[in-house]
């Protein structure tokens, strides 16, 4: 820090000017001189002021981020905690769901298959139907085709003698 200047010598000729002995001049010039030498320590000029204060401030600054960086880790960690259980409650709810769903899935396969064995065994039922249906109309059309060719032979038997006749009438 710069000292202050005080001159003793300027002091005393401006004293001497106003009409001031010259020795009281000298003596009060040297009482003027150790009253400020006195107190100079604790005069502070502005440069030592504002290069104390930036100090100060930056070590303030460096507190304050040391003390956001500790509050910025306790929250990422709490939001850590956070995130972490949030999903595992989704997890178990995955899970829960899963098993319900899993549930239905097997409840509903019971059911058709049920259902499906009834069809089937109605389906069965009914081809065994058709299959004896399929036989008697087999067996119909068999009976059928035998009774046409007799009765063919009879009418063929029937009308073959006269139509000989007929034609040897004509020839």
């Amino acid at each position: 820090m710069p000292a202050l200047k005080f001159d003793t010598l300027d002091y005393v000729k401006q004293l001497t000017s106003a009409g001031v002995e010259a020795q009281v001049a000298e003596i009060h010039a040297m009482t003027m001189k150790q009253a400020f030498g006195m107190y100079i320590d604790d005069v502070i000029t502005k440069d030592y002021l504002d290069a104390t204060l930036d100090a100060r401030f930056a070590e303030q600054d460096v507190r304050w981020e040391s003390r956001f960086a500790e509050q910025d880790l306790r929250w990422e960690s709490r939001f850590a905690e956070q995130d972490l259980k949030i999903e595992q409650r989704f997890a178990e709810q995955d899970h829960r769901i899963e098993q319900r769903l899993n549930g239905f899935e097997a409840r509903l396969e019971r059911r058709f298959d049920q259902r499906f064995s009834l069809q089937d065994l109605k389906i069965d039922r009914l081809d065994q139907r058709i299959s004896s249906l399929e036989l008697n109309t087999g067996s119909i059309i068999v009976a059928q085709r035998f009774q046409s060719a007799l009765l063919l032979l009879l009418v063929g038997g029937l009308l073959v003698p006269p139509a000989l006749r007929l034609l040897a009438n004509f020839s």
